[in-house]
């Protein structure tokens, strides 16, 4: 039994590496592809918040220790022929800047008509499907916006928003990757606005 125990004292780290490691890998490969497939749109629309300024620390009620409510997010400068608008929202830190092992998906917003150029503060989804707008799956496999809850660091929280040149994105699954693969050949161009977050 003593032997048995002196092997599980070994094995259980190592395994715990093993998987730290592969994760790791994983979101650095994850990190490197989101900068591969950015590299190569146009970055034309300017994105900015009245909740909060770019590359600042968004306020308490936008995080989960506070009301959890969703930022405003306004754009300009879209492209010529953009027909829809699809928001994604971000945070390539967790659980911290120094050891960041996922990324999180925090929102997703698509089918956002060609004439709007705001989501107000607060956009619940009746608000939102009112307009026609679809909420996408955060990281929980929820249909809203997820706020911020960092655990260890400052996070960075990116709040991108993209011009496509159709009406209706038809995405093979509701997440990210099924967004982000329906949107592929129709961006005319994309902007971020930065916000940032620590415990």
């Amino acid at each position: 039994m003593k032997r048995v125990l002196k092997h599980l004292l070994w094995i259980v780290p190592s395994i715990l590496v093993l998987a730290i490691v592969a994760l790791a890998a994983y979101a650095a490969s994850a990190r490197s592809a989101d900068a591969s497939y950015h590299n190569k749109l146009q970055k034309t629309i300017q994105v900015s918040s009245k909740s909060f300024q770019s590359g600042q620390e968004m306020p308490l009620e936008f995080s989960c220790r506070g009301t959890s409510t969703a930022p405003a997010i306004q754009w300009m400068n879209a492209p010529d022929g953009t027909r829809s608008y699809t928001l994604i929202a971000m945070d390539w830190d967790a659980p911290s800047p120094r050891l960041r092992l996922f990324p999180i998906v925090h929102w997703i917003l698509y089918n956002i008509p060609q004439d709007m150029t705001e989501i107000p503060p607060g956009s619940a989804n009746a608000d939102l499907t009112r307009n026609k707008i679809v909420p996408g799956l955060n990281i929980a496999r929820q249909p809203r916006y997820m706020a911020p809850c960092p655990p260890l660091g400052t996070h960075r929280y990116e709040f991108r928003i993209y011009a496509l040149d159709i009406d209706q994105l038809q995405p093979p699954s509701n997440d990210r990757a099924g967004v982000m693969k329906a949107m592929e050949g129709h961006i005319l161009g994309y902007g971020e606005l930065v916000g940032l977050k620590s415990p």
